[in-house]
């Protein structure tokens, strides 16, 4: 049995790269593995760039020439800030999710959540934005992020501090929530 896959395109999430410090370089290197489409701005490509990572796509107004930037690397007009640009891109190219390195949660995300799967990484923690309610298999002592005041109800799980929740014992467990809007949830990566 082979140990290749096949990847169509647009099937593997692509890759937003708004902060270089919200995730290690152990990690990135995780989400680099499936060869994802890749996007930069202007801050973000020199570094990318620097360390022999293949940018797909910068997000700018800048005038480019060739020496700066790698080949196939394609440029596209910033229209209003580069995650918003960026996540036009994908849902125009039908891309079915994305993974997001960021410093803060972009103004925007939710205008996307119905068509684009998106996963947030910001400072350590990786954030899912969900509908309705939330179960996975946690260990005892995990921490689980979201604003309580969203909360209907919640199995397997306790208040630790304001928005903070410690799960109770190896299992299951379960979050129901009192809006039908997303839900941002986030955990220690």
């Amino acid at each position: 049995m082979s140990s290749h896959h096949i990847v169509r395109e647009n099937q593997e999430p692509a890759l937003l790269v708004a902060s270089l410090s919200a995730l290690d370089r152990e990690y990135l290197g995780q989400l680099l593995e499936w060869s994802p489409t890749i996007f930069a701005d202007d801050y973000t490509i020199d570094f990318l760039q620097a360390d022999g990572i293949k940018v797909d796509f910068i997000v700018s107004n800048r005038v480019l020439s060739n020496l700066d930037l790698q080949e196939q690397t394609q440029v596209i007009p910033l229209l209003h800030d580069f995650i918003t640009d960026g996540l036009n891109y994908l849902n125009q190219k039908q891309y079915k999710a994305v993974n997001i390195l960021c410093d803060t949660i972009p103004a925007a995300i939710t205008d996307f959540c119905n068509d684009i799967n998106i996963v947030l990484f910001m400072s350590g923690r990786r954030y899912v934005l969900v509908q309705e309610q939330y179960e996975k298999w946690k260990r005892a002592g995990d921490l689980i992020f979201v604003h309580e005041n969203q909360l209907k109800s919640l199995v397997g799980i306790r208040k630790e501090a304001e928005d903070t929740f410690v799960v109770e014992q190896d299992g299951f467990i379960y979050l129901g929530f009192n809006t039908p809007d997303f839900v941002l949830i986030g955990e220690d990566i």
